[in-house]
């Protein structure tokens, strides 16, 4: 496992509910946030923007509304179209922190328009809609690929067996 980058708490709301995330960032820039809803322990992984990703994630991070640059340091594109991030290790650092609290709000949104569905919102969203070209669907489809990956606010439900000719 990589060395941790840094760790830090945030408050986030999901469903009308405040809750303290602890989110560490690894060197890659993998991020977990960890947290505690309705009495279950919830364990997000965001592999996506670690490694290579992190550059898809800081061109869409920067082309979705203008960052303050002492916060987040700057992208600057050439003529030729090749883009250049202006960025220290801890702007790179406070990019993920932001993309992390995006992906706690996105879900807080899918869960209070979808309550008990959250977990079907989720996969049909993944099946309908591949395509990350805007920080929005980006953020969204990290936020689903969460609640899928940790059956987020999935039923608890106990099944009996029921096969053919049981009776």
């Amino acid at each position: 496992m990589d060395a941790s980058l840094s760790t830090t708490t945030f408050k986030s709301r999901i469903m009308g509910t405040s809750v303290n995330v602890s989110l560490t960032i690894r060197n890659t820039h993998e991020a977990t946030m960890e947290f505690t809803l309705f009495g279950a322990a919830y364990t997000f992984t965001v592999t996506r923007w670690s490694r290579k990703g992190l550059s898809s994630f800081l061109l869409l991070f920067f082309a979705y509304k203008c960052r303050e640059a002492a916060d987040f340091g700057s992208l600057t594109v050439d003529d030729n179209g090749v883009p250049t991030f202006n960025m220290t290790t801890a702007q790179k650092v406070n990019a993920v922190i932001q993309g992390a609290k995006d992906v706690m709000a996105c879900v807080d949104e899918i869960g209070t328009r979808h309550q008990r569905s959250v977990l079907d919102y989720a996969v049909w969203y993944r099946e309908k809609h591949t395509c990350w070209d805007t920080y929005e669907n980006y953020i969204t489809m990290l936020a689903c690929n969460c609640i899928v990956h940790t059956n987020f606010l999935a039923p608890g439900v106990t099944w009996e067996l029921v096969t053919f000719g049981m009776a």
